[in-house]
């Protein structure tokens, strides 16, 4: 691979960070309207992934997202997603991924490492991701967003501090999931904003066909989780996860954070 091509993915790599969690609902501070936000323009259509983008008021990078329609069981993404160490077999430059902490069965808190080659240094992120079910839409939410502290900085490392976005799930059919992925990471230390911007594009086209290969992959492979939670397979779906539990109440999703602009 070329050394510019590397550099390419690197920069794509730095952004793209993925929950790999079933937890609790995050509430965040910080909110902003629809209004405060650029709109979404279309990016590309690449292998049934299609890509768009728009600008955040104060930001250098902008916020991606990516949607495709794949055939998956909607509690084998949940079981890729849930499974942290196995990340780095689908996600580009993942060099870690470990759980910090276990609050409880749904809500972790969890560290990413990416691997880029030099000059450029790693970047690693501590973050935590929860879960949100609509009934009546059939749609499961995974949200995720950075977390400060938890883990030591480690010298030559980037932390990045500003991330959120969240997974989507929508069951349109049997076996038929439309899954949309959504984030906006701001990749710190010195990076061109043109270089980010331009490869982030193929975030959200990394990130889904990576997911819909995984899916191919793990077939059978958990096996333990679905006999815990996939009724079709003799488990239970969690109280707080079912009509009319914790995660049904206001199931429509809030608007996502705006981070604050950078000081000038």
């Amino acid at each position: 691979m070329s050394t510019l091509r590397r550099s390419r993915v690197v920069a794509v790599a730095l952004i793209a960070i993925v929950v790999g969690v079933v937890g609790a609902l995050i509430l965040v501070p910080e909110r902003a309207s629809a209004a405060d936000r650029g709109a979404w323009q279309a990016v590309a259509t690449t292998d049934g992934v299609r890509v768009s983008a728009r600008k955040i008021p104060g930001q250098a990078f902008p916020e991606f997202r990516g949607v495709t329609v794949m055939k998956a069981d909607m509690f084998q993404l949940l079981a890729i997603l849930d499974d942290a160490p196995r990340h780095c077999e689908w996600q580009a430059s993942c060099k870690v991924m470990r759980i910090v902490k276990r609050y409880d069965e749904f809500n972790r808190v969890l560290y990413h490492r990416l691997d880029s080659p030099w000059p450029v240094s790693d970047r690693d992120v501590v973050f935590k991701g929860g879960v949100t079910v609509d009934w009546k839409r059939k749609v499961v939410w995974s949200r995720f967003r950075a977390l400060s502290g938890m883990v030591k900085v480690q010298s030559g490392v980037v932390r990045i501090t500003r991330m959120y976005g969240f997974f989507k799930f929508e069951l349109i059919a049997p076996g038929q999931i439309r899954a949309t992925y959504q984030v906006f990471s701001d990749p710190g230390g010195w990076l061109p904003a043109w270089l980010v911007a331009a490869a982030s594009k193929k975030i959200p086209l990394h990130t889904l066909r990576g997911l819909r290969e995984q899916v191919a992959k793990t077939q059978g492979q958990y096996a333990a989780f679905h006999k815990r939670y996939n009724p079709a397979h003799g488990g239970q779906v969690p109280a707080q996860f079912q009509p009319g539990g914790a995660s049904d109440k206001g199931a429509k999703p809030a608007a996502q954070p705006a981070p604050k602009a950078a000081a000038k």
